[in-house]
């Protein structure tokens, strides 16, 4: 039991690999109670934020974030099983970094992108696979999915590399398959032009419930294709040239 309901109800969710539906009365009282909510939904589980994806409210309220879950970490090269009653999931390549020392909130003194650069260990290719707890998820306000750890259902990852120095991260080549066949091939893509944008502003953020951004962690920075429904059992993979590649087998 946890103390507030829509963290009971997204407990549940979580145990039981099932959607549930989105009711008015589960809404946070704001962003704040659903960062609280994420962190109860952890503690429960026995998880950890192994990674972060980050991005900017709609509402231009500036930067959010949400945690990827110990429990949802997938490796490279293998197999993933999605619950029976998980549905509406959708498929993201993305430009993942993982930093190499703490990230601590510096309040008066922001980071600049030459910060986070200096404080990242490697980048790599990472699929997102996007699944809400919710079944009707067209109906969950914006803070209710940031307490749902923002519809992040399991993050594949791969290995890295260090030396990046001389790569436009905005002008990278994203390929992505679904069982072979190419759902996206083009350069660039990010909804920010530079992926790194975001995960600049929510270094200057950090009002997460999970202590901020550590070293270890990984902070994905967002889609570099339009999602793309995955409609039952497929093998994925993603591509970013110079950096490297990620694949997955998904059973059900």
């Amino acid at each position: 039991m946890t103390f507030l309901p829509l963290a009971d109800t997204l407990l549940a969710a979580h145990r039981s690999a099932t959607q549930t539906r989105y009711e008015a009365a589960f809404a946070p009282a704001g962003v704040a109670e659903a960062y609280r909510v994420q962190a109860e939904v952890a503690q429960a589980l026995s998880a950890q934020a192994s990674g972060w994806k980050v991005g900017f409210r709609p509402d231009g309220r500036g930067a959010f974030a949400a945690p990827i879950l110990s429990t949802g970490v997938v490796s490279s090269g293998a197999r993933w099983r999605l619950g029976p009653g998980i549905g509406g999931v959708k498929i993201e390549a993305e430009l993942a970094v993982r930093l190499g020392r703490d990230l601590p909130l510096h309040p008066g003194k922001p980071y600049t992108r030459e910060d986070l650069l200096a404080a990242i260990d490697e980048i790599f290719v990472g699929i997102e696979l996007v699944a809400s707890r919710f079944s009707n998820v067209d109906d969950v306000p914006f803070d209710a999915r940031v307490a749902d750890n923002f519809n992040n259902g399991a993050y594949v990852t791969s290995g890295g590399i260090k030396n990046f120095a001389g790569l436009d991260l905005s002008q990278i080549r994203c390929r992505l398959l679904v069982d072979g066949v190419v759902k996206n091939d083009r350069l660039g893509g990010h909804g920010d032009g530079d992926p790194l944008i975001p995960v600049v502003a929510w270094a200057n953020v950090q009002a997460d419930a999970f202590g901020g951004l550590r070293a270890g962690q990984f902070i994905t920075t967002g889609t570099l294709n339009d999602p793309v429904p995955l409609n039952g059992p497929a093998k994925l993979e993603a591509s970013l040239e110079g950096i490297g590649a990620v694949n997955v087998e998904i059973v059900v």
